[in-house]
């Protein structure tokens, strides 16, 4: 018999649970069954084409993955990753909808861990980083606070910055302007039909009319003509009478109902079904010039909104990126994209037979080929381009445009206002992935080799790894999970971060540091004894914790680490760590 998902959830969760409790330090992070957990929670989420069904599994963000297990051990003791149905899925569509849509999922789940007092962080990988920052965005917009949220960490996002229309510019007008004409008519189908149906309810016996051409105008007569030459194609006469234009054959004189008429005759049927699809068919035709309208003034409240939601939460942010990130790098290029897609028109030099027979379509060429050349073609070749680039960029959007692709999630002032990943880390990253790109050569070839060049495309991406790229082999390298869990048992304003950031070279440190001070977070050892009101005192809550503290900054390894991060004053003596924000 088939098991449910829950089932395997929780066996899967007997598998991994051993390994991965096991915490740095040689705690277990386990806790007894009915015993509420109280630890942080940490979502991991995916980004394009990354989207899996099931909670477990291989990739980065699944229950059990090897990220799973290692980012685990490196966790301090209050922290812990999302369990079997504490997993977040999204669709992984490269769609800015799909994207967005993601960001409202991914807030009523944190709406849910806020009802109940709990602590969590996220980290998006790609374009997961998109999908936290839309869902930041959607709380600041519905003014929710996510107090709960001690940390976000994107890996490797490229995002978007859009370009909209003006409120009041050309486009937009003429947008407007059409959509109210197509929406004149919709409301005169409906308040008509209403009219009908309601003649026939009331029982009343009048023949069914509308206004002439001349008494509609020219706009009004010239968008209902094809549904009043579709109704007379369809058998439905019309007659010019003193009343107006008279529609079908019916006579209130013979005795029959209106309601007889519309409902149980053929002539009925069809002026029923052309009124319910005209109404239809213009309300579509006024909806399609005015999303655009729309959506360019949601852009813009978007972008007036993204300051706040970045001053709100800049401080709980660490972005970690490589300078040769593919994807970053790949969506950049897209926006200079000039390739052409459309070719000229031009006559063909006489090679073949066939040629000598298409001279004689060379009056053809010298008439059009020039307006089409200068006129024609360069619209048809920008429209073509555009939508390539958008499909690329996944922007799906109405009226909106890709104008910047970056790391950072508000475009800086300065280029150098947020740090990439240093030069010693994001070398190792790079010589990682060239190591692993050799041997996409041998397996390209095999591709060739296939007769089926489909099956051959499908073997070939089974074949690669991931490795192969910076761009998916982020978690691949200890260090970058040594900094995301440095991020988190920093958020927490946990010591024991001391241990975490020892095992880290001494320029990572520093990148560190220097990253949460462009974020206007910094940290301070001063002397005890200086101190006035201690506001944010971090104090242990359990003598086992103090002695715990205690042993891990025992070592001058780790000491140094934990000095190097924290900076700028040391005194002589006891210390206490504050929080000051800038």
């Amino acid at each position: 018999m088939k098991q449910s998902s829950s089932d395997a959830n929780r066996r899967l969760a007997r598998t991994a649970a051993p390994d991965a409790t096991e915490s740095l330090h040689g705690r277990t992070r386990s806790h007894l069954p009915g015993e509420e957990d109280e630890r942080d929670v940490i979502l991991l989420i995916h980004g394009t084409f990354a989207g899996r069904a099931t909670d477990g599994g291989d990739s980065w963000w699944q229950y059990g993955s090897p990220v799973w297990r290692q980012l685990g051990k490196r966790l301090p003791a209050g922290a812990r990753i999302s369990e079997p149905n504490e997993v977040f899925h999204w669709s992984g569509d490269n769609s800015e909808r799909a994207r967005i849509k993601a960001g409202y999922d991914l807030l009523e789940r944190l709406l849910e861990l806020e009802s109940a007092g709990r602590k969590y962080h996220l980290i998006g990988h790609s374009h997961g980083g998109s999908v936290i920052w839309h869902t930041l965005r959607h709380a600041t917009r519905r003014r929710k606070s996510l107090d709960g949220l001690r940390s976000w960490t994107t890996v490797g996002t490229p995002f978007l910055h859009y370009r909209t229309r003006g409120a009041w510019s050309p486009a937009n007008v003429f947008s407007l302007v059409l959509s109210l004409v197509f929406l004149k008519p919709a409301l005169k189908l409906m308040v008509v039909f209403a009219g009908f149906v309601l003649a026939a309810l009331m029982g009343w016996k009048a023949a069914l009319h509308v206004r002439t051409d001349q008494e509609v105008g020219v706009l009004m007569a010239t968008l209902r003509a094809p549904l009043l030459k579709l109704a007379e194609l369809a058998g439905v006469p019309l007659v010019a009478t003193g009343s107006g234009l008279r529609l079908g054959s019916y006579d209130p004189a013979s005795g029959d109902s209106v309601a007889a008429y519309l409902f149980m005759t053929w002539e009925g049927w069809v002026i029923c079904l052309i009124a319910v699809l005209g109404s239809y068919v213009f309300l579509l035709l006024a909806s399609f010039f005015l999303n655009p309208v729309c959506e360019s003034l949601r852009i813009r409240a978007e972008k007036r909104l993204e300051r706040n939601v970045m001053a709100a939460y800049r401080g709980r942010w660490l972005g970690l990126w490589s300078s040769d990130d593919e994807a970053i790098n790949g969506l950049r290029a897209t926006l200079d994209l000039s390739v052409s897609f459309v070719s000229q028109l031009t006559p063909r030099e006489p090679v073949l037979l066939s040629d000598y027979l298409s001279l004689l379509s060379r009056p053809y060429f010298w008439l059009l080929a020039p307006a089409y050349n200068s006129l024609v073609r360069p619209t048809l070749d920008r429209a073509v381009r555009s939508m390539v680039v958008k499909t690329a960029q996944g922007n799906n959007r109405p009226a909106a445009e890709v104008i910047a692709v970056s790391p950072l999630p508000v475009p800086a002032e300065s280029p150098d206002a947020y740090p990439a990943l240093p030069v010693g880390l994001n070398a190792s990253l790079l010589d990682r992935a060239n190591r692993h790109a050799r041997d996409i050569a041998p397996k390209l070839r095999e591709l060739l080799s296939e007769p089926s060049f489909v099956a051959g495309l499908e073997r070939f991406g089974a074949a690669l790894s991931g490795q192969e790229l910076i761009h998916t082999s982020y978690f691949d390298h200890p260090q970058i999970l040594d900094l995301l869990a440095l991020h988190v048992a920093w958020a927490r304003r946990d010591y024991i971060c001391s241990t975490i950031a020892a095992r880290l070279p001494h320029d990572v440190q520093v990148w560190f540091r220097e990253f949460k001070h462009s974020v206007h977070e910094s940290f301070e050892i001063e002397p005890a004894a200086s101190q006035g009101p201690q506001t944010g005192l971090v104090r242990p809550r359990r003598r086992q914790f103090t002695e715990q503290v205690r042993q891990s900054l025992s070592s001058e390894t780790a000491q140094n680490a934990f000095l190097t991060l924290l900076s700028p004053t040391v005194a002589q003596g006891s210390f206490v760590l504050h929080r000051r924000s800038n």
